[in-house]
């Protein structure tokens, strides 16, 4: 017998941490009528590698182009925020600005607003449970100096 919580689809996510003067930039999207708070980034589309999805992710959300640094953290799970619950892969890298314009109001789509975090006071209560178990961990992978 079929479980009915188990994840019917999958996703790969990737995210970038921009760390810049000891503060991490973050999103504040909206999904399906509920607020959220994350990481620039998104989906990996098919036949698009994940350095790739992460770069057209984070200039469409943010306006900025970014280059990889190095990876900080992935994770895996099911997630129940949509009508049914979808195994997810996510992947955090640690960025670094390239070039762009910062545009803190969004992109006037799913992002409404860019705003600066220190990792110590990150809104963990408007994230997703998998994106807080990231986020709570981030201040121990960021390098000492941004």
């Amino acid at each position: 017998m079929a479980d009915a919580t188990a994840p019917r689809s999958f996703s790969c996510r990737v995210y970038g941490v921009l760390h810049e003067g000891g503060k991490i930039l973050m999103t504040r999207s909206v999904f399906r009528g509920r607020t959220f708070v994350n990481f620039p980034g998104g989906g990996v589309e098919i036949g698009e590698a994940p350095a790739d999805a992460l770069r057209r992710e984070f200039l469409e959300e943010t306006g900025l182009s970014v280059r990889l640094a190095r990876a900080l953290y992935a994770s895996e799970g099911a997630h129940l925020s949509t009508q049914s619950a979808i195994q997810i892969v996510a992947a955090y890298w640690l960025v670094e600005r390239a070039g762009g314009a910062l545009r803190l109001g969004g992109n006037g789509d799913d992002v409404v607003e860019l705003f600066w975090s220190v990792p110590a006071a990150m809104p963990l209560s408007e994230m997703f449970p998998s994106d807080r178990e990231f986020a709570e961990r981030l201040p121990s992978l960021l390098p000492s100096k941004p």
